[in-house]
């Protein structure tokens, strides 16, 4: 405990410069939720794309689009590309398990209240929602969700140690991003005739608790990957050749 205590002290520098971002997020909540919550009926009849797509954005991709621009991964030298501000710790003599704790925490702390409160107004305006899943089926569809958001955007803090990144690697992390969200939001209405969206409300629905301790474990078991993945990563990169 005392070495998240230490990452959250460690955390508050880049936190205490990013009041504007947090409030431009909060800010953000409104345009998010009213268009999740309005949209919701239509989607349980008609099951169209775009809401999938919206939501997978918003619990993939929106937290981060917040953060400053000197706190986000950039380019530093010819092929390097990492977080400057993570760059500028590993100088200093702050063990990297403390390093990467606070990387992870800045996340967590920008990501899971958006998501949180996205969630909660969407069940507590669209009384179609909450006709379609009691409060405990909810709590089991929310928690698919952050377990998403966590899953999926604990590559963000993985990847602020940084990497060595070509044009070829470049092009080939788009290839593999835009096919995999292309082929979800495909695959998944041709198999089970449901949106993305909707095969988790039908699947919190089914077996809300299964679901709700599998998607508590994948969150868990993402967090500690990804801790590893950075520190090990950390370790072998060379900052300055």
């Amino acid at each position: 405990m005392n070495r998240w205590q230490q990452a959250f002290w460690l955390s508050k520098f880049e936190l205490t410069h990013s009041k504007k971002s947090i409030f431009t997020l909060l800010f953000l909540l409104v345009p998010y939720s009213f268009f999740l919550t309005v949209s919701i009926s239509s989607y349980l009849e008609e099951h169209f794309m775009l809401y999938d797509i919206f939501f997978l954005l918003t619990f993939g991709v929106a937290a981060i689009w917040a953060k400053p621009k000197e706190y986000q991964y950039q380019k530093i030298s010819d092929n390097l590309w990492a977080q400057p501000f993570t760059v500028f710790l590993n100088q200093l003599p702050i063990p990297r398990e403390i390093v990467v704790k606070s990387r992870f925490l800045i996340y967590f702390i920008y990501s899971v209240p958006f998501h949180l409160v996205v969630l909660i107004i969407m069940y507590s305006l669209a009384p179609e929602l909450r006709q379609t899943l009691a409060p405990m089926e909810f709590i089991a569809f929310s928690l698919i969700w952050l377990s998403f958001g966590i899953c999926y955007g604990s590559v963000y803090p993985a990847s602020d140690s940084g990497d060595k990144v070509t044009n070829v690697k470049m092009v080939f992390y788009a290839v593999v991003l835009l096919g995999s969200f292309t082929l979800l939001l495909f695959a998944v209405p041709y198999l089970s005739s449901h949106g993305l969206v909707g095969l988790t409300i039908l699947i919190a629905s089914k077996w809300p608790i299964v679901t709700s301790v599998v998607s508590i474990f994948a969150a868990c078991a993402s967090v500690a990957f990804w801790m590893r993945y950075m520190k090990n990563h950390m370790n072998k990169l060379d900052y300055f050749q």
